[in-house]
């Protein structure tokens, strides 16, 4: 994982847990370097909606949040996320997915963290994020961040009053 992501779920994760939400708390964390790009999706689910995370995460209603649905939830996640690179489609790769326990999520105390990357092949001029995903709430907030090996200058980020979209340009 490469440092400004690694850094910023270090202090996102440690403020995760400080009390529970009593809202769903939904971010994106775009990284883009000189040759790659990077995205961690990070949910907190709300305690005041706990039959909601349940019921989205739970598929089999055993009460355990398992790897089998684990992935279902990673794939749909990543499914409704749209990357573009120069207005051509950006295929993410090697999707991971880290989980606290089923019932430390529905009581707003705990976070999910989806990754992905992409290697990046052609000169940025733009970089499109989009997430539709709304199964546990529909609010999001993209936060890009740069790697030192991106040159100058940095592509200025534009956005939207659509929280679910950002766009960095040069």
């Amino acid at each position: 994982m490469k440092a400004p992501v690694t850094c910023a779920l270090a202090l996102w994760a440690g403020a995760a847990m400080a009390h529970p939400h009593s809202s769903v708390d939904q971010q994106v964390h775009l990284s883009v370097g000189s040759d790659w790009v990077e995205i961690a999706v990070l949910i907190v689910p709300a305690a005041t909606d706990g039959a909601t995370t349940r019921e989205v995460l739970d598929l089999d209603g055993n009460g355990n949040f398992d790897p089998a649905e684990a992935a279902v939830f990673r794939d749909t996640v990543l499914a409704n996320l749209e990357v573009t690179l120069n207005g051509a489609p950006l295929t993410l790769e090697g999707g991971g997915i880290r989980h606290d326990p089923l019932d430390t999520l529905a009581e707003g105390l705990g976070h999910i963290q989806i990754t992905a990357q992409a290697p990046v092949q052609a000169d940025l001029q733009s970089l499109s994020v989009a997430i539709h995903y709304d199964g546990l709430g529909p609010d999001w907030f993209i936060q890009p961040f740069y790697a030192n090996d991106l040159p100058a200058p940095w592509p200025q980020v534009l956005r939207s009053d659509d929280t679910r979209r950002i766009e960095l340009r040069k």
